[in-house]
């Protein structure tokens, strides 16, 4: 009796073996040498058959779930049942202000800047882009010029069809827009009676069916193949329908998307009849984005049937703003109750911007006023928040056995800076970022099976655009604690110039001075104590030396005791009250939590000078540095900034609300390692 045939194979030699050993189970082929014979050439092609049936199948199977589809036609029909409209392409948009100066003895009184008027971009690349009114504006002339305010520009070029409509050849009242880069943002549809009757009315996009009924002017947008959108009508139940004869008249902007973005100069032809055409730029164009891709689709896609277009929740905020604004790489999205200190009744929103992607304040203002405020609850207002970069720099120390590789110190060290920033672009600059040690320890000692063990240092870096030549209080979040500087971990800056004591320009750096934070951080009144009728004597006596501080008195009673110099050194300190006066105690609180900012110089031997002890402080709590009063004159690098950088006390960094972690490799002090053979 022959054995059953197994199916639960589905590798091409495994396939192949076992129908070999399901013909030897059979008495006709029972001593067949299969090896060589023609029989094998057969067993082959059974084997591929069956193999790619399987792979097909596969493929079709994966193709009918979103989370594992990927053809771009197989997303979109998913997207559909979700109905979810994937974003097009969208224009750059550029605002600028027209004056037209007709010729003298001119008596016309007003005048129009037509839709679709065109205007040219400076060149960009060598590319000279079209930018398009959309709306029409009429000027009514002053001082002799007719000015048109605020006129925004959209790139793209002009795309009108007609198209008529019969019942019989398009039962299903679609009409699909030929071109892949439209915006659909720009997208106005027309409806004419018939090619006689030239009456027409503008239907308007529906992004909810259950409030179109009969009469609404409607129309619905949906995708199709080659990455094209069609407009479809209602069927006289929902949305009005449309009769034999009719003319759909569809007029867009056909895009090049986020290629326009930072254009700010442009020129135009003639405005009614008027050549003389002045243009003056207000913000340049931005908002500016390609079309959504299909990671994106099937990430946002659910979440947009689960916003159901509100604004409730942060994934409601983030999935709605991304859908309408596409230049959007990643959104943080937080209630004020979560800011610091919190704010109550507001959201906050902060962005990071796709690459070549730029956004204007005004665009900022219109995002809220068209997209947010409509949709959010109306109680709340939201508010955009630049994103808070938090740079890494990481210091990284590789030992490996010399015997068990032929790769050098050098190949070793260029392997994982290689392995480093892929793993750090795949897990970061975005928000939310998340820098687990263990994780890039473990990334480290893949690199080679000749590394035997790594340590890395993390230090943070925040960067600061100075005010030139003002005294200015500066404030630097880090976003983590800060671990308390010694005498080689301190916080350390990158130079600038500024006047020391006898006005002499000097490179300057700053960094903590070494265990500051052992000084006496407050001082808290346990007794008021009575009769104070002048300031008592404070006195600060302990372990540590420096620690300063001065009282405040009302109606003979302490109310205040203010530390001046926190000292150093300190693990206990006593606080003594003279003066006359009685019955005053209180309490020195040393908890390092404080540390001192100091700026210095190196003089020409390569010392240290010291030019301000006191010039700040840090809160190694919070990761907060306040330098107080500084003026600087100038910036030792070509970029104008200051890096400010300070080690983490902690390995484990979570970026929260609007920070981002990010590994900036084009600077080399970001990453660096070295090689050690044991």
């Amino acid at each position: 009796m022959a054995e059953k045939l197994q199916i639960t194979e589905l590798d091409f030699e495994a396939i192949k073996s076992n129908l070999k050993d399901f013909l030897r189970n059979q008495t006709t082929f029972k001593d067949y040498d299969f090896e060589g014979s023609g029989l094998s050439v057969l067993i082959d092609l059974l084997a591929y058959n069956t193999h790619y049936n399987a792979y097909y199948l596969n493929m079709v199977a994966n193709e009918m779930f979103l989370d594992t589809a990927i053809v771009r036609d197989s997303v979109l029909s998913h997207a559909k049942v979700l109905n979810y409209v994937p974003t097009s392409a969208r224009a750059a948009t550029a605002i600028v202000n027209v004056v037209v100066t007709p010729p003298v003895g001119n008596t016309q009184t007003a005048l129009t800047l037509e839709r679709f008027q065109s205007f040219q971009s400076e060149a960009m690349d060598g590319v000279n882009y079209t930018f398009t009114t959309t709306t029409t504006k009429t000027a009514i002339i002053e001082n002799g010029v007719f000015t048109f305010a605020n006129v925004e520009l959209h790139q793209g070029t002009t795309q009108i069809y007609r198209q008529t409509y019969n019942d019989v050849t398009n039962p299903t009242r679609e009409f699909v827009l030929p071109d892949s880069t439209i915006d659909t943002t720009t997208l106005q549809v027309l409806v004419q009676a018939s090619s006689t009757n030239t009456t027409a009315k503008t239907y308007t996009l529906s992004t909810d069916a259950t409030i179109a009924d009969a009469e609404s002017l409607v129309y619905f947008l949906d995708t199709t193949t080659n990455n094209q959108y069609k407009v479809r009508f209602g069927d006289g139940v929902i949305g009005s329908a449309l009769a034999n004869g009719n003319i759909v008249i569809t007029s867009y902007l056909a895009t090049d998307g986020a290629a326009a973005n930072y254009a700010n100069s442009f020129t135009t032809g003639a405005i009614g009849g008027f050549s003389s055409v002045a243009v003056t730029p207000i913000s340049a164009a931005a908002g500016g984005a390609d079309q959504e891709a299909l990671t994106s689709i099937k990430y946002r896609a659910p979440l947009a049937y689960t916003a159901q277009n509100r604004m409730v929740t942060p994934l409601d905020y983030e999935t709605l703003i991304r859908n309408q604004y596409p230049a959007f790489q990643s959104l943080a999205v937080w209630g004020g109750e979560d800011q610091i200190p919190p704010i109550y009744g507001k959201v906050f929103l902060s962005y990071l911007l796709r690459e070549n992607a730029v956004i204007t304040e005004t665009e900022k203002q219109r995002i809220l006023d068209e997209i947010v405020i409509p949709n959010s609850v109306i109680t709340i207002t939201p508010q955009f928040i630049d994103p808070d970069f938090i740079y890494l720099l990481l210091n990284v120390a590789l030992d490996y056995d010399a015997t068990a590789t032929t790769q050098t110190a050098g190949d070793l060290i260029d392997a994982t800076r290689t392995a480093i920033q892929s793993y750090m672009g795949a897990e970061f600059n975005r928000f939310g970022g998340i820098l687990v040690p263990s994780r890039l320890e473990r990334t480290v000692d893949d690199v080679a099976p000749a590394i035997i063990g790594n340590h890395i240092a993390i230090r943070l870096q925040k960067r600061i655009t100075p005010l030139l030549n003002t005294y200015k209080h500066y404030t630097i979040d880090f976003g983590f604690p800060i671990h308390r500087g010694g005498l080689v971990d301190t916080l350390e800056s990158t130079g600038f110039y500024s006047a020391d004591s006898t006005g002499v320009q000097r490179l300057t750096y700053l960094d903590e001075a070494p265990n500051s934070f052992t000084g006496v951080d407050e001082i808290v009144i346990d007794n008021p104590g009575f009769g104070y009728l002048e300031t008592p004597t404070i006195i600060i006596s302990g372990d540590g030396v420096g620690a300063t501080a001065q009282a405040t008195v009302v109606n003979g009673q302490i109310t205040k005791i203010e530390v001046l110099t926190r000292g150093e050194g300190y693990t206990r300190a006593v606080v003594l009250i003279g003066g006359p006066g009685y019955g005053a105690a209180a309490t020195a609180v040393i908890v390092a939590r404080y540390g001192t900012i100091r700026t210095f110089y190196y003089n020409d031997l390569a010392q240290k000078v010291v030019m301000n002890a006191n010039a700040g402080t840090i809160d190694h709590t919070i990761g907060r540095v306040t330098l107080q009063s500084i003026k600087v004159l100038g910036v030792d690098a070509t970029d104008g900034l200051i890096r400010i950088s300070a080690e983490a006390e902690q390995g484990l960094l979570t970026a929260t609300r609007n920070q981002i972690l990010r590994l900036d490799t084009t600077d080399p002090a970001s990453l660096h390692i070295t090689a050690t053979a044991i």
